[in-house]
């Protein structure tokens, strides 16, 4: 469709329906171009009993349009209340506001001594009781919602066929007014950001989303706090002012809504998400959009979208929104950045909660009101830092270390009797505890930059044609599923993960079972055939070493995710998903690392003792620990250095296993 003015589209169809039946569509075809709008226009007024009644009915279906009534020279439907009227137990004291919504009257509860914003929606006496009960529902929701920067709704009534929402009375100027009479500081524009997502988080907590947040839903208190107005009211009035009627059953279409959209929604279009001026399905993302808007508006002194047309708004969304450092270079670009991830047309890509929102405006207020740090406080940081870093890090190198010396010495028989041969000196630990993890981890790191640049890679491939939109497709399915499965909470997420890495550390037992069986066993005792598992013509062992690293790349990265997931939002949530995924990372490294040093070192000295294939597998000052492969258990004996004639030392090294009967 083009973006024909949708003022201009009004304008014809109110002057098409004081037309005779007979002359509206020659009017329509000659007044209207763009041949989408002009069928559509048709449908809805061509063949109406009379123009008054399509007229309320148009009224009615499409209560708003840029902000303001769509029909602003039809007759209004509400009848103002006089001064002293009585609305339940609250006294109706003076109107003071009017919107294509309905009107809103300063009263007084003379039980409590205080003054209520009384807003009165359409008349819901007429609507069915489905409809009446939705409208309470509503707003009931609403009132649920308690927060400081949030005006409270007191009550919800209905009286003379009309639903009421009373509403706490928050005496000042709004937003747009202030918007209007100046220009906001950088630090204010933070200030009122905060406090707005702080009361956006507590809204959607409560599972309440706004749907119209704008600067006149804003208003501030005579100390300077922000209180946002009408949580959930939106929804309701639109409930109030919307009746099922011949007008509003043309514009679904076999595959869901089509024509103005933005008219049946609750919302003002200039401060609408793109999802929600296109009439799809909205959630707590869409009031970050408007609340982006509301940033850009404070911060560079101009609205986004000035023009109150939705077929232009939605023109201008479809090229992406200017940053506010490119209008303005005095914004911040730390701010910047931020207006520009909360206008993000794909809901996928925007803040995806108000604390996390508010988490990064609040990363603004430290870089601005911090105070620079001496290089005095630098130093005694850092040195706190590796004062409690280097020696934990020492010291799990070394249990590394203990862990694979443990694997080696039970394997050749290093234990128990012999347990001597097996001691090392601690440096000894430090280095078997460096061996394969600085491999191990340059691995881990790879994989997250791998993942991390795959998420760029497509982003840039669904900018390109049918590709794009078959991965824009699987995104949004992709997050479809993720929130109805709840894995976008960090609790969930990390519980998922930890149960899938159990599941791959699993899978790789049963597919080496023979292997892990092998290193389990000593080569002092066990049979032959329980330890060929591991014997040098084997690739399995790699293979199994590999998988295990894959498998702690992705338990690596999945805590880097979840931890980013629990510091956006802000939450102790998934502390214990938090655990497990380290305790599956420990049990894949321990699995690596215990076999490590069978796998891979098993060169000892060659040994002839009384004519046998033997192997020094470790030796003292007057001692030497001899292993004959081909001799029955047991297989390990101590001979003495300058005692024992039959012993002859090759001064060779060979792997163990060529001394296997099976493999000479």
């Amino acid at each position: 469709m083009k973006t024909t003015s949708w003022a201009h589209a009004k304008d014809v169809i109110v002057e098409a329906l004081r037309l005779p039946a007979d002359e509206r569509e020659s009017f329509v075809r000659g007044r209207i171009v763009d041949p989408d709008l002009r069928a559509e226009i048709l449908e809805m007024i061509i063949g109406a009993d009379s123009a008054d009644g399509l007229m309320k009915t148009l009224e009615e279906s499409f209560p708003t349009a840029g902000g303001d009534r769509a029909f602003d020279d039809l007759d209004d439907r509400f009848e103002e209340l006089a001064p002293g009227t009585r609305i339940g137990k609250y006294v109706v004291l003076q109107l003071i506001g009017r919107g294509g919504m309905g009107q809103v009257y300063l009263a007084n509860d003379p039980q409590l001594h205080r003054n209520v914003a009384l807003k009165c929606l359409a008349s819901s006496g007429a609507a069915p009781t489905t409809r009446r009960t939705q409208i309470l529902h509503e707003a009931r929701a609403a009132a649920r919602v308690e927060h400081t920067n949030v005006a409270i709704i007191h009550d919800v009534l209905e009286d003379t066929g009309r639903a009421f929402i009373v509403m706490e009375f928050v005496a000042g100027e709004s937003l747009a007014t202030r918007l209007k009479r100046e220009r906001m500081p950088i630090d204010h524009v933070v200030s009122i950001g905060l406090q707005l997502t702080s009361a956006l988080a507590a809204a959607h907590a409560k599972g309440v989303v706004h749907r119209d947040l704008k600067p006149s839903n804003v208003q501030f208190t005579t100390d300077g706090a922000a209180k946002v107005l009408d949580f959930g009211i939106a929804n309701a009035a639109r409930e109030a002012t919307t009746a099922p009627t011949a007008a509003s059953t043309i514009t679904r279409g076999p595959s869901g809504p089509i024509g103005p959209l933005w008219l049946m929604r609750a919302g003002t279009p200039a401060y609408m998400s793109p999802e929600q001026l296109l009439g799809r399905e909205v959630d707590q993302r869409s009031d970050l959009y408007s609340l982006g808007l509301i940033l850009f508006e404070m911060a560079t002194g101009r609205r986004m979208y000035p023009s109150g047309d939705p077929l232009e708004i939605a023109a201008l969304h479809a090229k992406g929104a200017p940053r506010a450092d490119a209008i303005d270079s005095s914004v911040p670009r730390r701010l910047a950045d931020i207006v520009e991830k909360a206008l993000e047309p794909d809901v996928v890509r925007r803040y995806q909660s108000a604390a996390e929102l508010e988490a990064a405006l609040q990363l603004v207020t430290r870089a601005k009101s911090g105070a620079p740090v001496s290089r005095g406080e630098l130093i005694r940081l850092w040195l706190g830092r590796i004062a409690v870093g280097v020696p934990l890090m020492v010291a799990i190198i070394v249990a590394l270390g203990w862990l694979k010396t443990l694997g080696f010495n039970y394997a050749f028989g290093r234990i128990g009797p012999f347990a001597r041969f097996g001691a090392e000196p601690w440096p000894d630990y430090i280095r078997w505890g460096l061996r394969g993890n600085i491999a191990r981890l340059v691995v881990v790191g790879g994989f997250v930059v791998l993942a991390t640049g795959a998420g760029t890679l497509i982003r840039v491939l669904e900018l390109i044609g049918p590709v794009g939109r078959t991965l824009q497709r699987v995104r949004r399915a992709g997050r479809g599923f993720a929130e109805r499965t709840d894995l976008i909470h960090p609790g969930t997420a990390a519980q998922a993960l930890a149960a899938f890495g159990a599941l791959l550390i699993i899978g790789i037992g049963l597919l080496h079972a023979d292997l892990l069986q092998a290193s389990t066993a000593s080569f002092n005792s066990a049979p032959l055939a329980i330890l060929m598992p591991m014997s040098e013509q084997t690739s399995e062992r790699n293979n199994y070493q590999n998988e295990l690293t894959l498998v702690l790349g992705l338990m690596g990265f999945s805590l880097y995710k979840i931890q980013r997931m629990r510091k956006r939002e802000r939450t102790g949530e998934g502390r214990g998903g938090v655990a497990a995924l380290v305790g599956v990372s420990a049990i894949a490294i321990m699995m690596s690392d215990l076999p490590y040093r069978t796998f891979r070192y098993r060169d000892f000295e060659r040994a002839d003792l009384a004519g046998r294939h033997c192997y020094i597998t470790g030796e003292t000052s007057d001692e030497v620990l001899v292993l004959c492969p081909g001799d029955t258990p047991p297989r390990s004996r101590i001979v003495k250095k300058n005692g024992d004639d039959t012993l002859k030392r090759l001064g060779t090294l060979e792997n163990i296993f060529r001394g296997f009967p099976s493999t000479r």
